[in-house]
Parts: C-alpha cells; sequence; structure tokens
C-alpha cells in the first residue's frame, strides 16, 4: 500500500509539471530569444528578432540543439493553424514531455529507489525551469541521458552513443562540458578496468574507445557542416552536378573566443566568482545541495568501495561544473541546471533519504521558489498575446488629410501599424504576435519597442519623437481609430 501511494503521487507530480508548464512565467529572455524565437522565425515564417548571437559574422549558437528541443514543436505545429498561444502551449509543453527524460535515466540508473525519484520529480528546478525553452535544460536533458549510456557502458555497450551525446551537449551549451568530461574519462575507467579483469579483450578496448571518439567526432562534424550550411559560410553550388563551396563557422570555438574576453562579459554583468557556490546552488537546490555536501564528505573519506563508475562520475560531474564555472566572472543560476541529474543520482546511488526534517525543508524549499518563479515578469506572454489579438484582420478606414479614422470590418488596403513601448519588462518575444514576415498576409502590424534600461529622461525623449495622432479627431471619433500617415501607404 506504501508503494502504491508512492507512485500515486510521482504520477501526480508528473502530470503537475506538464499542467505548470503552461504558466506564463518569464525567467530569463534567454528562454525565447536564444531558442522559440529562433525556430519559430525559420519555421513558421513569422516575424522575430534575432539577436546578436545568430546575426554577427561569428555566430555562437549552433543551431541543431535548437532545431531538436526549440523547432520540434514548430514543426509540429506547422500542419495546424497557428495562433499566439498555439506557439506558447506548444513549446511548454514540449519541453515538459523532454523533462520526463531526465526521470527516465535517473530511474534506469539508480533503480527502483521511489525517495530519489520523488525529491527528483519534487524540485523545482525540474517543474519550471526545465518545462522553459532553455539551452541550459536541454543540457541537463542530454547530460542525463549521458549518465544511462555511462552505465551501459559498464554493461558492455554505450560507447558510439555516448559520444555522440557529448558532442551534442557541448554545442547544446558551452557550460556543457565542465559537467560532462568526468564521464568520458570514467567511461575509460570502465574499459580499463574490464581490461584488467579479463572481462574485455585488448580489441574490444580498442573497437570501443573508437567507437566513444567515433561518435563524438562525427556528431561534431555533423554539427559543424549543418550550422555552416545554415550561417551561410558553406553554400550549395551547382544544378546538374552540385558541390558546397565556402568555409566552416565554429560555433562553439566562436563562443569560447566571445567569452574568454573580459569586456564581453562585462557587457552582460560581472559577478563574485564565490556566487556559484553559495548563491546559485543553494537558491536551485536547497536542502538537497547541503546534503549532497555532506554526502560528499563522506564519499570522499571513504574506501569508495561499491560505488560504481557512473557513481564517481555524478560527483565528479557536480563538483566540476560548480568549480570551473565558478572560474569565470559572469554567473547565472540557470548555467547550473546540469548540476540536477548528477545531484538526483549521486544521492541516489550512495544512500536512501529518510530523514522526516529534510523533506519538510525541501517541500517548503520548493515551494517557496515555485510560487516566486512561477509569478516572475509572468504579465509579459499576456500582454503579446492581446496585443496580437487585438490587432484587426479586416477594416473600413475614412481619410482626413494626414489622417486616417478606422472601424473595424470591411477590407484592409492599408497598412496599418499599432507601435506599443514596453518599459521595466523583459524583451518581449516577438513570435507570440504570430505575425507573417509576409506583409501581404496581415497588413495590420503590432510593433513592440523595448525600453529597458532606459533613464527617464530618454524615455521621454523616444516617446516625444514618436507619431503623434490628432487629439482632436480622437476625442470626437466615434468607434474610430485614428492612426497619422508617415508614407503613402502607411499609417501608424
Amino acid at each position: 500500500m506504501h508503494r502504491f501511494y508512492s507512485r500515486l503521487l510521482y504520477a501526480g507530480l508528473l502530470v503537475a509539471r506538464i499542467l505548470f508548464s503552461v504558466l506564463p512565467s518569464y525567467i530569463h529572455p534567454d528562454e525565447f530569444f536564444q531558442s522559440s524565437e529562433i525556430a519559430a522565425s525559420d519555421i513558421l515564417k513569422v516575424t522575430g528578432h534575432r539577436t546578436w548571437e545568430f546575426s554577427s559574422q561569428a555566430p555562437v549558437r549552433s543551431i541543431v540543439p535548437i532545431y531538436l528541443y526549440a523547432g520540434t514543436p514548430m514543426f509540429i505545429l506547422s500542419f495546424f493553424s497557428v495562433t499566439p498561444w498555439t506557439l506558447f502551449y506548444g513549446s511548454r509543453i514540449f519541453m515538459a514531455l523532454l523533462s520526463f527524460v531526465v526521470d527516465l535515466s535517473v530511474y534506469r540508473v539508480v533503480g527502483k529507489r521511489k525517495w530519489t525519484m520523488l525529491l527528483l520529480a519534487s524540485s523545482y528546478c525540474l517543474v519550471l525551469f526545465h518545462v522553459h525553452t532553455f539551452s541550459n535544460a536541454f543540457a541537463s536533458v542530454v547530460l542525463s541521458v549521458c549518465f544511462l549510456l555511462l552505465k551501459r557502458v559498464e554493461s558492455g555497450g554505450g560507447c558510439f552513443l555516448l559520444g555522440v551525446g557529448l558532442a551534442l551537449g557541448s554545442f547544446t551549451h558551452i557550460a556543457f562540458p565542465m559537467f560532462a568530461w568526468p564521464l568520458g574519462v570514467a567511461c575509460l575507467a570502465a574499459l580499463v578496468s574490464a581490461l584488467r579483469s579479463g572481462s574485455l579483450t585488448t580489441r574490444g578496448l580498442v573497437l570501443r574507445v573508437a567507437g566513444l571518439a567515433a561518435g563524438g567526432v562525427l556528431t561534431a562534424l555533423g554539427l559543424v557542416v549543418a550550422d555552416s550550411l545554415y550561417y551561410g559560410s558553406l553554400r550549395w553550388n551547382g544544378a546538374e552536378f552540385p558541390y558546397i563551396s565556402g568555409s566552416l563557422t565554429f560555433t562553439v570555438l566562436n563562443n569560447l573566443s566571445y567569452n574568454s574576453q573580459h569586456d564581453n562579459l562585462a557587457a552582460h554583468g560581472i559577478q563574485p566568482r564565490y556566487l556559484h557556490a553559495l548563491v546559485n546552488m543553494p537558491l536551485l537546490f536547497g536542502p538537497l545541495y547541503i546534503l549532497a555536501l555532506v554526502k560528499l564528505w563522506v564519499f570522499l573519506r571513504s574506501d569508495k568501495q561499491g560505488t560504481g563508475y557512473v557513481g564517481m562520475a555524478a560527483a565528479g560531474s557536480v563538483m566540476s561544473g560548480v568549480v570551473l564555472l565558478s572560474l569565470a566572472p559572469h554567473q547565472e543560476a540557470r548555467f547550473l541546471l546540469p548540476a540536477l541529474p548528477g545531484l538526483a543520482i549521486g544521492i541516489g546511488r550512495w544512500q536512501y533519504l529518510a530523514s522526516r526534517y529534510f523533506w519538510w525543508m525541501w517541500i517548503t524549499f520548493n515551494g517557496a521558489l515555485f510560487i516566486v518563479f512561477s509569478m516572475h515578469q509572468a504579465g509579459v506572454v499576456p500582454v503579446v498575446v492581446y496585443l496580437s489579438e487585438s490587432v484587426w484582420t479586416h477594416a473600413q478606414c475614412r481619410y482626413t488629410g494626414t489622417d486616417a479614422l478606422c472601424r473595424q470590418g470591411g477590407v484592409l488596403g492599408t497598412e496599418l501599424t499599432t507601435r506599443v513601448y514596453l518599459v521595466s519588462t523583459y524583451l518581449a518575444p516577438r513570435h507570440l504576435l504570430a505575425q507573417p514576415v509576409d506583409r501581404s498576409m496581415a497588413r495590420a502590424r503590432v510593433d513592440l519597442v523595448d525600453l529597458v534600461g532606459l533613464e527617464t529622461e530618454e524615455i521621454r525623449d523616444i516617446l516625444g519623437g514618436s507619431v503623434h495622432v490628432n487629439e482632436t479627431l480622437v476625442r470626437s471619433s466615434q468607434n474610430e481609430l485614428v492612426f497619422r500617415r508617415t508614407t503613402d501607404t502607411h499609417y501608424e
């Protein structure tokens, strides 16, 4: 009966994750502008804002991982009628389903340990951060699969796929290798141990190491070619005898080059190097981080018998990720999301959790942080959707000199733009307006202007220089909107 209730609770947590995924919380602009904004623009041909990471001469983001976790729901939605809410819900629900891979991988690694699975499923990081389209969340998913593949290496297979996973994760986010390299070392150590025990021949060792290397090299090469074609440095030429010409684009190297320059990082914010260890890890994992430190201390002082290479890789992954990321002066909490699989596996393999006080602290911590982040910037997405739904697809206008008075209905033959200024909010995701790039398909537009970070006087200057409609007409018009002509065929 006790097992039945624990399974019921776990199933409830999984359902809650899907339901909570559609909350309009907005944690960081990168969850849109490094993923779904790009995928929606490319696949659905809607307007979007391309940040410097994708439009510069040295792009720093690989497009294949983005298409995998953000482009897949867009591709599915392309077969249906696209609305702002379907764009938003589709991405979030897909990420929630993708986060189940973390649960499955941890379960396959640690076995039937209900406390570990309940601990993982109740973490607000998995319930909230992992359902947002962060590259860090996808990196966490890939790393959890790599742990599962490492266990398969201990059982005699999985080397090639492990190489594929390590390469894919490295192209997903620059922080991934800092968490993943202990898994590569553990893989080689497991193979050498098998050779010494006689369960693996020298030929078998060479083949498996070659498989690990081949998986990584071939995947990296494929990603480089895909990025090069996407960003235009490589081109298909010829019709009858096609061939490729140009140069390769190495987004990972461009990313490393950019982040190695202090001035570039200063533009994003400089934080003290102890922030990850003393603030961000407790912020993300709370009591689990404290428990992990205690377990780690016990583990380091033990003889480590029976731990296994996956357990040691889990401990090494968390320690390496925190330490190496702390060397960089720019530190954001979400960079540490890939620590979650290692923490769950490490705790699950070392000892059962039984402290009642721990669970009370865990529930209180995750409940409080979930409430905070679930309401964070939660008004931005509904506002964008409201603006999109408020745009007239058909309007009938009458013209008075430089002004147009329009009411809904009729045929819209004039380009009408409603410009909206956003102050003291995160950047608004343009793709949620669901406006086609082709203006002939939607002549009425919403133009979002972000005034984030500007001083009051700068905002006043911008607003003062914007288009002003005739206030007399506004007061005298009945059920009509007033627009001011900016060109012969365009009104704002």
